[in-house]
């Protein structure tokens, strides 16, 4: 079942109009379709409202109301095919007893008032928005970024983005460093079809290829850069309306949160809002601001939408250069965000320092880094033993670092994972702070992969998928 087609069933649904076999496949896109969730959650709303309000009426006035109710939202959508989807509505809403009679007692109320209580969130809604932004094949825009750095000084990220459903992503970006005004350029490409991404310094005139497992490539689809996944976002958590605007000469109707919860609680004193054209019900711009930790800030804004752009398979074939070469780490594979890439990564961390690290996080892999090259230097810990061995084996200094970089690159999962996981909402928490290596039996990080299910790392690197009720007893357990 599709989105469309789920559409058309939901007030079957509502009315429990439907039979078993459309129940279970209505329920079963329900669970993985945050969209129509959103759309389930409003006739619901609308439902009850009717139900609280509703009376006996005359079926000439109960026409009146729903063709009143039909004449706005055509007035409201112009466009044809969204007029011919009222009508349609109009005769699925009639057939129900209890919405006719409620639907009269909306307009005894107001009838002035009947579509927008129709739509709890105006005249534009989210999930439909999230529904043609889904169709859209290939667009692209224009993002900048500003990072405010207290310590390292403060950067400007200029970027434009292409995206193709088919093809892949491409990104062409300039930082600058406020400081002395160095820049980089970068022209990227994530490729799906061949699991890799390339990157070109431009700067530097060199090259680098990365290959992507599964999990890796599955988990960047949460990239924030991602209209799609920034609508789903808004959807799951508390959001408001701003009202109209004119944003670059297109009226658009505006939504806000500074829910914690929209990027799942990774950032502080967050602020995120959507500009969505009133006429096309598209987005015309997107800001963020938000702390991703102590002493740095992150402002982006994206404008410049151009929606359903022609593209060819060529705009996403990398072309580098006869004068670049290869970086260090080309053919070297990303690491994998996965459970498995963080298990590797929490390894290669209790062998050479004999704990987890005590929290996840841009500061908590500074701080370990250090360490590990801490032990390089003084440890006689096995795995430190062995890695000096390879590192004295590489054959030369270049081969030596590329060794090096591979191995402290894989922790960059630790993260890399916990904050894709964030933005889908997977409430990842974790224990590092109490669980050590030898504690087979306690959580040491765990995340929501559906409703009442949950992933646990244990603290001896196993991993198992556990009910909620499980779960609770897990970390009663846990030192307090």
């Amino acid at each position: 079942m599709n989105c469309a087609e789920c559409k058309e069933q939901l007030v079957l649904h509502v009315e429990q109009l439907l039979d078993d076999a459309q129940e279970r496949q209505l329920a079963e896109h329900l669970e993985r379709c945050r969209s129509c969730q959103a759309e389930l959650r409003e006739l619901e709303i609308l439902q009850g409202r009717l139900v609280r309000n509703g009376e006996a009426a005359r079926s000439d006035l109960e026409d009146q109301v729903m063709n009143r109710i039909i004449r706005e939202q055509n007035v409201r959508l112009k466009s044809a095919a969204q007029a011919s989807a009222g009508l349609r509505l109009r005769r699925l809403l009639m057939k129900s007893p209890m919405t006719r009679i409620a639907a009269a007692a909306v307009v005894v109320v107001s009838c002035v008032l009947a579509f927008s209580m129709w739509r709890d969130t105006g005249s534009i809604v989210l999930a439909d928005v999230l529904a043609k932004v889904e169709q859209i094949q290939a667009y692209l825009y224009r993002e900048n970024a500003t990072t405010h750095d207290q310590n390292q000084g403060d950067r400007t990220l200029e970027a434009t983005v292409l995206t193709s459903n088919e093809y892949g992503v491409r990104t062409e970006q300039t930082t600058v460093n406020a400081a002395d005004g160095h820049q980089t350029r970068l022209l990227s490409y994530l490729l799906p079809r061949k699991k890799s991404i390339v990157i070109l310094n431009l700067t530097e005139k060199q090259y680098g290829r990365r290959e992507l497992d599964d999990a890796t490539l599955a988990n960047m689809k949460t990239d924030n850069r991602d209209p799609r996944e920034m609508i789903k976002r808004f959807l799951a958590c508390q959001y408001s309306e701003l009202g109209t605007a004119v944003i670059d000469g297109v009226t658009a109707q505006g939504f806000a949160t500074t829910d914690p919860a929209y990027l799942g609680n990774t950032a502080e004193n967050l602020s995120a809002r959507l500009w969505v054209d009133v006429e096309t019900w598209l987005p015309v711009r997107y800001e963020l601001e938000m702390d991703v930790r102590e002493g740095v800030r992150i402002s982006v804004v994206q404008e410049g939408y151009q929606w359903d752009i022609p593209v060819v398979a060529g705009d996403f074939e990398p072309d580098i250069p006869a004068d670049f070469t290869a970086d260090q780490m080309d053919g070297t594979p990303m690491p994998s965000y996965s459970d498995q890439g963080v298990i590797e990564a929490l390894r290669i961390a209790a062998d050479f320092t004999g704990r987890y690290p005590e929290t996840l996080g841009h500061d908590a892999l500074q701080q370990l880094v250090k360490q590990m090259t801490e032990a390089l230097n003084t440890s006689d810990r096995p795995a430190v033993q062995q890695f000096r061995e390879e590192l004295k084996n590489a054959g030369s200094r270049e081969a030596a670092m590329r060794v090096s970089q591979g191995r402290f690159m894989k922790l960059m999962t630790l993260t890399m994972f916990p904050l894709m996981l964030g933005g889908q909402g997977a409430e990842p928490v974790y224990h590092g702070d109490v669980v050590t290596p030898s504690d087979a039996g306690l959580p040491l990080m765990r995340w929501k992969v559906s409703d009442g299910q949950y992933r646990v790392i244990f603290g001896d690197l196993h991993a198992e998928t556990v009910t909620a009720d499980v779960l609770t007893q897990l970390e009663a357990a846990l030192p307090q």
